[in-house]
């Protein structure tokens, strides 16, 4: 596949990827690398721009509660903890980020400090995930500044997303291309109101700029433990969402049959996406009404052990199940669901995992042979759906 930067202003298909710094648990043991989206996105630019993305050096400074990851391709970031840095994450930093891969960002936090966990649970880890991500985009603006549209910060306060977007030739059909960094001052996220194709805020001037905002479009998103699906996978699966009567389904179509030409594990589901108004918001009622529950029982509780065992209990809800209601808000939901689709505009490419893979790794990690074959699938089914219309 012949991929190069592209002559044209705007592309006529779209990939879309991102992060979503701390997003790694949800509800009902829901667990991802949120990450992968923009791993397959950066994996695709380095095709047209091979820069290095490897971690050069990590800076950190406790006294101002600052890291700073550098790459070997000359980008940089800054990230602040909320409740700053220990002597010995900064030793983990120095030493263990080294070499690491700054675009697979959730899987060099885990690699440096074990686990990772959002909703302000893992401050550190999460910051500098961040971190990653942002020095990311930063290097391949750096490589070549010409070939770039780089967002403004976002508008609202305790946001520090940002979006980097430019057009590539895949085998002569212009693909516009968005890199997309959702993150929180604090390392507390998630917060992921502008994940995927939605042409809002800081987003809407990079999409409108390659025509990201009108092309159909795949959102590359996670690769992840889902308890409705795992039960009946004997592999991890790549996995295409086009709701019915929602989404493109002919797109959807065509990467199936794209994994199925290069025998890649994958199915498509047209029914797993519904737009449903008011889900998140009973989805968060229901979260609320489990922690006051727990906290009712833990006001009235005497026993310390009883007191140390409902303190667990809320400890597990906030890093775990939280993130299944916190990533989004309610009313942008309603719109856009939880992968930020815009209606009518394009699939979400992902992955899903089997149990016994969760119960060994605990938190799923893209890999580059993923990343390649998320790629594949990607590229060739936007390749034969443009040549089907």
């Amino acid at each position: 596949m012949d991929i190069r930067f592209s002559e044209q202003q705007k592309g006529i298909l779209g990939i879309s990827g991102h992060v979503g710094v701390g997003h790694v648990h949800s509800h009902s043991g829901f667990v991802q690398d949120d990450s992968a989206g923009l791993a397959v996105a950066a994996r695709i630019l380095k095709q047209a721009l091979p820069v290095d993305t490897g971690i050069a050096r990590v800076q950190v400074s406790i006294e101002d509660g600052i890291l700073t990851v550098m790459t070997n391709g000359g980008g940089a970031a800054s990230a602040a903890p909320r409740r700053g840095i220990a002597p010995y994450e900064k030793e983990l930093l120095e030493s263990r980020a080294i070499g690491l891969d700054a675009s697979f960002s959730q899987n060099a936090a885990v690699q440096v400090f074990g686990r990772l966990y959002g909703q302000g649970v893992c401050e550190t880890a999460a910051a500098f995930q961040g971190a990653c991500a942002l020095a990311v985009l930063d290097t391949f603006v750096k490589a070549a500044p010409e070939r770039f549209h780089v967002s403004s910060p976002a508008s609202r306060k305790g946001y520090l997303d940002r979006a980097i977007s430019t057009v590539l030739d895949v085998d002569g059909i212009p693909v516009a291309v968005q890199l997309l960094v959702n993150f929180t001052e604090g390392g507390i996220g998630p917060a992921e109101d502008y994940e995927g194709n939605v042409p809002w805020n800081f987003k809407e001037a990079v999409m409108k700029a390659v025509g990201l905002d009108k092309a159909p479009t795949v959102i590359l998103e996670s690769k992840a433990y889902i308890p409705a699906f795992a039960p009946k996978l004997d592999e991890n699966k790549l996995m295409i969402r086009a709701q019915e009567g929602v989404d493109l389904v002919p797109l959807g179509e065509a990467l199936l049959h794209s994994a199925q030409l290069h025998e890649i594990p994958a199915c498509l589901k047209t029914d797993a996406m519904p737009l449903v108004q008011g889900s998140l918001a009973k989805a968060t009622a229901a979260f609320a009404d489990r922690v006051i529950g727990v906290a009712k029982k833990l006001k009235a509780a005497d026993d310390c052990l009883e007191k140390v065992q409902l303190t667990a209990e809320l400890a597990e809800l906030v890093s775990q199940d939280a993130g299944g209601v916190t990533f989004m808000g309610n009313t942008v939901n309603d719109q856009m669901r939880g992968a930020g689709v815009i209606p009518g505009s394009g699939v979400i490419l992902s992955m899903i995992v089997t149990t016994a893979y969760k119960e060994y790794v605990k938190i799923p990690m893209l890999t580059p042979e993923d990343a390649d074959r998320y790629m594949l699938v990607a590229l060739d089914g936007l390749r034969r759906f443009h040549g089907s219309v």
